[in-house]
């Protein structure tokens, strides 16, 4: 008997979850390509994403390339005859849509479909519902946004294409000159290339902002996971920093619950899941915008699994396919059993990449659960970040504590912004200031080394009462020692910054708790930040610093505690 079929359009970032979820029901998972919209330059990240994803897809799969052959396409997916037809990004909600409403299939009525991905007629259904709603234009000449401009009566406004993803083609502007600016720039970009589309000059409201995702079924709706962003301004724009999960609602949150099922109420909601961004201000709860489909960021069912104890895509199929599943989850109480953390990284400056030691340092962290860095193995000049789409990567944190999370998040937001070149090393490290080697055996005399000592070193190749490895021993070593000695002296040792750090961090696995770590001035001297780029490193692994001994030189130490 043949299987029947979950077609999904686009399965980028988080829409992959789709297909494995389809297989796991006992569907055959069938994929379509959507037209991303936007400048080419716009377009490029999402076509690397869909090949990198189309990469990772099982055997077997049927892949519908993309097409501007409507009629054809729907011929083509009939012909598998799906028993849904769902979106797996922001930009595939139009085709979705359009497809499951053509076969009969259940899904969002195609009438609202405009109110489902133009922010324009989202905001209009929200004051046609007498909802919050921010004030907008759709602007079509200079004329027309001064004349708004005037009536908005406000110098903070953002100017924003009416469809778009992340922070593309949005300016937020401070005052007139800003303004005008940004609506020369996305007109001119309007103009010239037909898939930028309407432009939308809005009110800015300044808050903090929520993310709500919901899964509908029937036009009952669900609260499947909450979170908030924080954002800089920095580089020109509103850069992300980390998205944090709500894992307890605290005063105030419910309401943006409430208002957020409204939207969906408003805008006419029935199916599926709704990735919903809201600003919280004095005056309470506001649309940012929707969009009907499962939250991106590149989250796997996994990870979503650890914090939420459930996925999206998952729960999303529940409203398709198991109205009474759905039923007794919607009625379950929200209750996260873990903190989650997605941390972006920031590049405040272009850079010429020569090694990226960040790949090694972030699996040091207790909330470790996995990094995505696309850009690192495609583009060596790596331009300073202003969106999603120019950040360095992200690492995806997740504990059981929430503290861990929390300084975990904030450690690496410090190292970027401070010690850069810790994560993404643009020449060979320059050294803080060679030191001469001290001898190993005043070393173990100094620190009042006692019980087995463990040397990793570049140079020599044993010493009275321990043992010395090299790069090639170093692994198989021995993992329990209680002192370890960090004995590498030779610039070449350090000419590629990642393969060093992978080394220093295989070494600090080799002392037992309790057991201390000795590093002199003659190695940490050859890396980036000298002796806070050693620390950085000890701080990634867990180890405690020591308050130096006085007389003994400049010798970092560290011990290993059990937290």
């Amino acid at each position: 008997m043949q299987k029947r079929t979950i077609v999904i359009v686009e399965i980028v970032s988080t829409g992959f979850n789709y297909v494995e979820d389809a297989l796991m029901r006992g569907y055959q998972p069938v994929v379509v390509e959507c037209t991303f919209p936007g400048t080419e330059e716009d377009r490029a990240p999402f076509l690397v994403s869909r090949e990198i994803a189309r990469g990772k897809l099982p055997k077997g799969v049927p892949y519908i390339e993309e097409t501007s052959d409507y009629a054809a396409l729907l011929e083509r997916v009939r012909a598998y005859d799906p028993v849904l037809v769902v979106p797996g990004q922001e930009f595939a909600v139009e085709l979705a849509t359009h497809l499951a409403y053509d076969l009969g299939l259940p899904g969002n009525p195609w009438s609202i479909i405009g109110k489902m991905t133009r922010k324009n007629e989202m905001h209009q259904a929200l004051a046609d519902h007498g909802l919050r709603s921010i004030r907008g234009k759709l602007i079509h000449n200079e004329e027309e946004a001064i004349e708004f401009y005037k009536e908005l009566n406000t110098s903070h406004v953002v100017v924003k294409r009416a469809r778009g993803a992340c922070t593309q083609g949005m300016h937020f502007c401070e005052g007139y000159d800003e303004m005008i600016e940004a609506v020369r720039t996305e007109l001119a970009l309007s103009a010239s290339d037909e898939h930028v589309g309407d432009i939308l000059m809005q009110e800015r409201i300044i808050g903090k902002e929520y993310i709500v995702n919901t899964v509908s079924c029937a036009g009952k709706h669900r609260l499947v996971s909450m979170c908030f962003y924080d954002k800089l301004e920095m580089n020109g724009s509103n850069i992300y920093n980390y998205m944090e999960s709500v894992n307890r609602l605290d005063v105030g949150n419910s309401a943006i619950v409430r208002y957020a099922y409204d939207v969906l109420d408003a805008i006419g909601i029935q199916y599926g899941p709704v990735h919903g961004e809201y600003m919280v201000d004095e005056k309470g709860p506001v649309l940012i915008e929707i969009n009907c489909r499962p939250m991106g960021a590149g989250q796997t069912r996994q990870y979503l699994d650890k914090i939420y104890g459930q996925h999206e895509t998952d729960s999303a199929l529940d409203s398709y396919l198991d109205p009474v599943k759905f039923e007794q989850e919607r009625l379950k109480p929200y209750r996260p059993p873990r903190k989650g953390v997605v941390k972006w990284f920031i590049l405040p400056n272009d850079i010429t990449l020569d090694s990226a030691p960040v790949l090694q340092l972030v699996r040091q962290l207790p909330s470790y659960f996995y990094g995505v860095f696309e850009r690192l193995g495609r583009e060596p000049f790596l331009t300073q970040t202003v969106d999603l789409e120019t950040t360095g990567g992200a690492v995806y944190l997740v504990h059981d504590d929430e503290r861990v999370v929390q300084e975990d998040c904030a450690f690496l937001h410090r190292l970027e912004m401070q010690y850069p070149e810790i994560l993404f090393n643009q020449s060979h490290a320059e050294p803080s200031a060679y030191a001469p080697r001290v001898p190993l055996q005043e070393i173990i005399q100094e620190a009042d080394c006692h019980g087995t000592i463990l040397i990793f070193s570049d140079t020599e190749t044993e010493t009275t009462g321990a043992v010395v490895v090299g790069s090639g021993e170093l692994p198989a070593a021995y993992d329990s020692y209680d002192n370890v000695i960090l004995d590498l002296c030779r610039p070449e040792t350090f000419s590629d910054t990642e393969s060093v750090f992978q080394q220093i961090f295989t070494f600090l696995s080799k002392v037992r708790i309790g057991g201390r770590v000795l590093i002199p001035q003659s190695t940490y001297c050859h890396l980036p930040y000298g002796d806070i780029g050693m620390e950085i490193l000890l701080r990634a692994r867990g180890l405690q610093i020591e308050a130096p001994l006085a007389g003994k030189g400049k010798m970092i130490i560290a011990s290993v505690c059990d937290l």
